[in-house]
């Protein structure tokens, strides 16, 4: 099954989104909108991912350890109104390989797929163990018809192999102005 096309702007903007922890909140705009960055925390289920945590003494570089081959895994995307909940965006189950390995897809997210990667070191299925970065500096985009408030935002990477509900996972949480 092809993804949405709303499948895949949710996926561009994970892309976008910087990798920051909650210490050193940054602040971006966007045409007529102000975005902070509040916080990113980082979690793995430490059977198939070990660790995924910031690299000390850097501000942009995530690592995490994948000790077990990935030959398939999902990704849901979540967005939540920070103080009701409110679910403003979700999809479940997007197939992470054909996400990788779509010609397509990594031509819309070429320039935010190179931003996160480092070194050239670009994901490919199977996902095979070892040691993989994560950056993102350079670029930072919201829609204009994303509204002001309190959000957050969750990536969860899945295999059905493992017992956890989840391999991966990064939650933000970003508040936007309009000014």
């Amino acid at each position: 099954m092809a993804p949405s096309f709303s499948c895949l702007f949710w996926l561009w903007l994970f892309c976008l989104l910087p990798l920051e922890a909650a210490d050193n909140p940054h602040v971006f705009k966007s045409g007529n909108k102000q975005i902070t960055v509040e916080s990113l925390q980082t979690s793995c289920d430490h059977d198939y991912v070990e660790y995924f945590r910031k690299v000390p003494n850097t501000d942009f570089l995530y690592t995490f350890r994948v000790v077990k081959l990935a030959a398939a895994f999902t990704i849901d995307i979540n967005m939540k109104v920070q103080k009701t909940h409110k679910v403003l965006y979700k999809t479940e189950n997007i197939n992470g390989c054909a996400f990788l390995n779509n010609p397509l897809i990594s031509k819309v997210f070429d320039a935010a797929y190179k931003t996160l990667v480092v070194n050239g070191s670009f994901f490919k299925c199977p996902i095979k163990p070892k040691v993989y970065y994560l950056k993102n500096k350079d670029i930072f985009f919201v829609p204009d018809f994303h509204p002001a408030g309190r959000f957050q935002l969750s990536m969860r990477v899945k295999m059905a192999e493992s017992r956890h509900p989840f391999v991966m996972e990064m939650l933000w949480k970003y508040k936007v102005v309009r000014l």
